[in-house]
């Protein structure tokens, strides 16, 4: 026990040796190394473009009549050539699923402040649980929403959201 508590002691010790040294060493030596931050954050930065919306979509999102199936929104990565226009599916940004529909509610005030158009969607995994997706966006391909997500999930501060398929309106899936 005793050998632990004296690493960690140690760990602690050559931290707080390195944070003085650093900051005690010459402006000509930390220089670079601020400059090489400095890029690094301006790298990383992803600008947050507006997404475009229209004020019909944003007032409200749209609920599905029944549930889907949680299969029938996955997306293959292999994506074949278009559907014709009059059956065109339309495609979303995944903000989140939940397991009770007012999980969702936080996410979705924050998505309609910044008026993105949103579909909340009943769905049904394969074990018979009843889940709700909140989806954003009405993208006509895989690339178009994918070209959004990274705009997306600066803005609501996501790790990722995935392109989901949005079931066809007034048809209900299995």
């Amino acid at each position: 026990m005793f050998a632990k508590l004296g690493l960690i002691l140690l760990i602690a010790l050559f931290g707080a040796l390195a944070f003085v040294g650093g900051m005690m060493a010459p402006g000509q030596w930390r220089a670079p190394m601020q400059e090489l931050a400095a890029s690094w954050r301006a790298h990383a930065a992803v600008p947050a473009a507006p997404v475009p919306v229209s004020a019909a979509t944003a007032a409200t999102p749209a609920r599905s009549a029944s549930a889907v199936s949680t299969q029938a929104l996955l997306l293959a990565t292999d994506v074949g050539a278009p559907s014709p226009a009059a059956g065109q599916p339309a495609y979303a940004l995944q903000l989140g699923q939940f397991v009770a529909a007012g999980d969702a509610d936080a996410l979705e005030g924050q998505a309609q402040r910044l008026g993105l158009p949103l579909s909340r969607i009943a769905a049904v995994d394969p074990d018979h649980a009843s889940w709700t997706v909140l989806a954003a966006g009405r993208f006509p391909s895989p690339a178009a929403a994918q070209d959004a997500a990274a705009r997306v999930q600066a803005v609501l501060k996501l790790a990722s959201t995935p392109v989901i398929r949005l079931p066809a309106e007034g048809k209900p899936s299995s």
